[in-house]
């Protein structure tokens, strides 16, 4: 079993498919990490935008909240971590002082995942402090990689409140305000749907899914409203704190900045055609025309195995546009209730 409390599980997740399927339990020396030189992806340096990131203290969090910092946008840095330490390093506080190392605005906030009134506080917290919101990033996380006969209902109810729950609270705070100014990018850190991600973590499976038909219902109702919302997921494994605990081997693994290339990117692209999609960081990233991916190596040596399959199946039906419209079934249900009263 592996939990990760209110943190990003993406790595969790990959790190236990990678060390299933490969079979490595060999130990790479961690060697001290290098700037890496992000891509630029903001079309005015004179314009700054604003993001949430809730689950921004350590990992891929921590890096989509700097990334986003160095392509101008102010972030709210949301996590229910306060303090660093040397079993759970990195904060609000840590990462808020990166950004303002480099000359951004952050703004450190507490939140638990599973606290409404905290996610609600997050997205009120970044619309007075920046005046505005454009962009927000759900990346908090808890897995267990359990059998369901040996998940129990206490552990069911966490993964559900971290990660399903927590992802529609925030989806259905920042929805109003994006609404109003008819535009803003809603990015849930969940993956594509399909049967192989289900073996082994039925219980996890459920709620990091939920997270991806929420993507997938929502952006229906979004269609020509300017609002936008997508999934995203890793290709491979990321490096993060878990991965060094587990002395999970470098050549396996890339850098989580990979991942925030592909947030920012979905962020500022123009249009709605994300609208509803579930991507995986580096096949979004080869269509909008990055093909060099040796930077992201945690290994300069090695690329790492794709842990994500290369196709996904299709969800759609051929009856797709023959659904009752709302309004003709609730007609029908009041008429068939009356008739029984």
């Amino acid at each position: 079993m592996i939990d990760d409390d209110n943190d990003d599980d993406t790595s969790l997740d990959v790190i236990v498919s990678a060390i299933k399927v490969l079979g490595q339990h060999a130990f790479c020396t961690v060697k001290s990490s290098t700037p890496h030189n992000h891509i630029d992806f903001t079309s005015s340096l004179n314009m700054r935008k604003a993001a949430l990131v809730v689950g921004a203290s350590r990992g891929i969090g921590r890096q989509i909240a700097l990334t986003l910092s160095r392509n101008h946008y102010d972030v709210g840095v949301a996590s229910k971590t306060e303090k660093s330490t040397e079993v759970l390093p990195g904060s609000i506080y840590t990462v808020t002082a990166e950004i303002e190392a480099e000359a951004g605005r952050a703004t450190p906030i507490v939140c638990n995942a599973r606290k409404e009134e905290d996610i609600r506080n997050a997205v009120t917290k970044c619309v007075k402090e920046f005046g505005r919101l454009d962009v927000a990033v759900y990346n908090a996380g808890s897995i267990t990689w359990e059998k369901v006969i040996n998940t129990n209902t206490k552990r069911f109810d966490l993964m559900n409140d971290i990660n399903a729950r927590g992802a529609y609270i925030m989806v259905q705070e920042v929805l109003p305000h994006f609404l109003e100014q008819k535009s803003g990018k809603i990015i849930l850190v969940s993956p594509p749907i399909y049967n192989r991600f289900f073996k082994g973590k039925t219980t996890y499976a459920m709620s990091k899914v939920s997270m991806t038909v929420l993507v997938h219902g929502l952006a229906n109702e979004l269609q020509g409203t300017g609002v936008s919302v997508s999934a995203l997921w890793p290709a491979t494994v990321i490096r993060s704190h878990v991965t060094d605990k587990m002395k999970v081997p470098l050549k396996l693994m890339r850098t989580p900045h990979i991942f925030a290339d592909a947030v920012v990117k979905i962020a500022e692209d123009p249009t709605e055609r994300l609208n509803g999609q579930a991507l995986i960081d580096e096949d979004y990233l080869r269509t909008v025309g990055v093909y060099e991916f040796t930077k992201y190596r945690c290994d300069s040596d090695h690329e790492p195995p794709r842990m994500m399959p290369k196709q996904f199946p299709s969800l759609l039906v051929e009856e797709e546009d023959q659904n009752v419209p709302i309004s003709t079934a609730k007609e029908n249900m009041k008429s068939d209730i009356d008739s029984k009263l």
